[in-house]
């Protein structure tokens, strides 16, 4: 019998972000089947030509990286990443026609914005969330 290896994304995050750091903190914290490998992208070091894909782009939509090379960019990125942990209400909730077109049109704004929001939103949105998880570490959104 053959061991089945998990898919491993890999997730591009902007470190230098408040908001960002503490999103990511959160889904670090819940990523405990390993399914999500992140890179912060303000490391000092962090070189993103080999990726294929220029800094101003990574810095302005989240860019997940699938095992087979390919990217996930913007929303099709968070709903990967919430799925991976844990959170598959939300990422359902992302899927939707309609909502993604609203998370589309909402995250270019808070891309802008991102260095002046306050991380608590996010930790709050999480808490909230945290409250709802289930002994099997699953967690659904009210």
């Amino acid at each position: 019998m053959t061991a089945i290896t998990p898919q491993v994304h890999t997730v591009y995050y902007d470190g230098a972000c408040p908001l960002c750091r503490g999103e990511i903190a959160m889904l670090m914290q819940r990523n405990t089947a390993g399914l999500l490998e992140f890179v912060d992208i303000a490391a000092p070091g962090f070189d993103p030509a080999p990726l294929g894909v220029g800094m101003p782009a990574l810095l302005s939509l989240m860019h997940v990286r699938r095992p087979d090379g390919s990217w996930l960019v913007g929303v099709p990125a968070f709903q990967v990443m919430y799925a991976a942990t844990g959170f598959q209400r939300v990422a359902r909730w992302l899927a939707r026609p309609w909502a993604a077109r609203v998370a589309a049109r909402a995250y270019p704004w808070i891309v802008r914005n991102r260095y002046r929001l306050p991380h608590a939103l996010v930790q709050g949105f999480f808490r909230l969330q945290q409250r709802s998880c289930r002994a099997d570490g699953a967690c659904d959104m009210r």
